[in-house]
């Protein structure tokens, strides 16, 4: 691929100089990331990516073997959408008129959605197939609104359910784990349905009330900070921490 390509920001993060020394060399990343996978466990090397926006479908990319100039433009395009994303976050979503301690819950609450995604993943083996089907066809309308509004968008790249995971809300979620079809399977992680919605409902007033301007009273703040307290604490059990 053209060395002005591959100079590109997007193409870039911060890396010391024993990882690209003794790490990545002149290697792809097909060569180096397996080895780092094997030596420090999946999660982990996903978490470190994520850090560096880097997302999952990012980082499927970058498996490809061969890795050829387009899957490099692919994953330049889909770094941009992650890097952008972080920006709206940062500019909207977070809302800088917040106070300190809101702005640290809203994070907070997103890292329990991040988990619940990978929750799904783990317990359905990566098997999209087995969602409900009033989950799938939410998540296809907002895929295809997506790829529709960025062009640069490969539907090709949503084809895992990690990927598509990206697409989730938390109501969405909701009724992956408590629906009819998959409680079963769940069950043994969260116990009682009638709780986990309660929960749930006390996550999403707190998250609703941070990223769409509303006050954010005394109640839904303790209920919310309890949610992700009892989140963490389910999740941490499922191996997820």
């Amino acid at each position: 691929m053209p060395s002005k390509a591959v100079n590109t920001i997007l193409n870039r993060t911060p890396l010391t100089a024993r990882t690209n020394r003794d790490v990545i060399r002149d290697r792809l990343p097909n060569a180096y990331l397996p080895e780092l996978i094997e030596a420090n466990g999946e999660a982990e090397v996903r978490k470190i990516l994520s850090s560096h926006f880097i997302s999952p479908i990012a980082q499927e990319i970058l498996m490809r073997d061969p890795f050829t100039p387009e899957d490099f433009e692919a994953f330049v395009s889909e770094r941009q959408r992650t890097i952008q994303g972080a920006i709206e976050s940062l500019l909207i979503k977070e809302r800088l008129d917040l106070p300190v301690e809101l702005r640290e819950l809203d994070a907070r609450v997103e890292l329990v959605e991040l988990k619940l995604r990978q929750l799904v993943d783990q317990e359905l083996k990566g098997d999209g197939d087995a969602l409900p089907q009033n989950v799938q066809l939410k998540v296809d309308e907002r895929l295809q609104r997506a790829i529709r509004k960025n062009a640069a968008l490969d539907p090709s790249d949503f084809e895992t359910l990690k990927a598509r995971l990206e697409y989730f809300d938390l109501r969405e979620l909701q009724d992956t784990f408590v629906g009819k079809k998959l409680w079963p399977k769940f069950e043994p992680c969260f116990n009682n349905k009638t709780v986990l919605s309660g929960k749930f409902d006390q996550l999403a007033e707190l998250r609703n009330s941070l990223r769409h301007s509303r006050a954010v009273t005394e109640i839904a703040q303790k209920e919310g900070e309890a949610a992700i307290l009892w989140f963490d604490q389910v999740l941490a059990k499922q191996g997820i921490p």
